[in-house]
């Protein structure tokens, strides 16, 4: 299956930096997942990536309602009015993606997953035949629970599908457990965890960009 979208090459000049699009996926703002979000940006713009951070809260997403619209008009939805094709276009701007998620119901949040559904325009228009590569994607999951050896399970599966779609791969993802507030990630152990992942997907976005 081919990316559904055109090569950054094709959309803007080149650059000198890796584009890294940085998803913040929380209803909530100010919490902890926000606040993992920044300290992935600055760990982003240390190694020189461009960043370009998206807070879905702050933007107009329909959920998909199965109607059928984007089968009967390739390329089209029928709530195009709202800000979903833009956010599309931006993360197909980008070398790599990381998106910052929180766990309800060891699941997405409810604003994500109506997201994540709308990739079915997507979907639709998937052909078979030699696949492009798959741009790098990482996610960072904060978890308020503790136990639970599928806690994180069912966020991964929908994520795989989705990126996959997208023309993303999922490579291994941060996994936090015990965080509720932000105050949670303030412990100088987790903070240089989250900072090194943020530089491994920056070095990924890198080879990825170079390639």
């Amino acid at each position: 299956m081919e990316s559904p979208f055109p090569s950054r090459a094709e959309l803007d000049p080149p650059e000198q930096t890796p584009h890294v699009c940085l998803l913040a996926c929380s209803p909530h703002p100010d919490g902890s997942t926000d606040a993992a979000a920044r300290l992935l940006e600055q760990a982003l713009l240390s190694h020189g990536a461009t960043v370009d951070r998206i807070c879905l809260r702050e933007y107009a997403l329909h959920p998909c309602i199965g109607c059928g619209y984007c089968s009967a008009h390739p390329g089209h939805c029928f709530f195009d009015g709202d800000d979903v094709a833009d956010l599309f276009r931006r993360m197909g701007h980008a070398d790599s993606l990381i998106l910052s998620i929180p766990v309800y119901f060891y699941g997405p949040p409810a604003l994500l997953k109506g997201f994540i559904d709308r990739a079915q325009i997507f979907w639709e228009q998937r052909r078979e035949g030699t696949r492009t590569p798959r741009r790098p994607a990482h996610a960072v999951l904060c978890a308020a629970r503790t136990r639970g050896d599928r806690l994180f399970e069912a966020n991964l599966l929908i994520l795989r599908c989705f990126l996959d779609t997208l023309g993303f791969s999922l490579h291994e993802p941060l996994l936090l457990r015990g965080v509720e507030r932000p105050t949670d990630l303030l412990h100088s152990q987790v903070i240089a965890q989250i900072e090194r992942f943020g530089l491994e997907a920056a070095e990924q976005a890198t080879r990825f960009y170079h390639e």
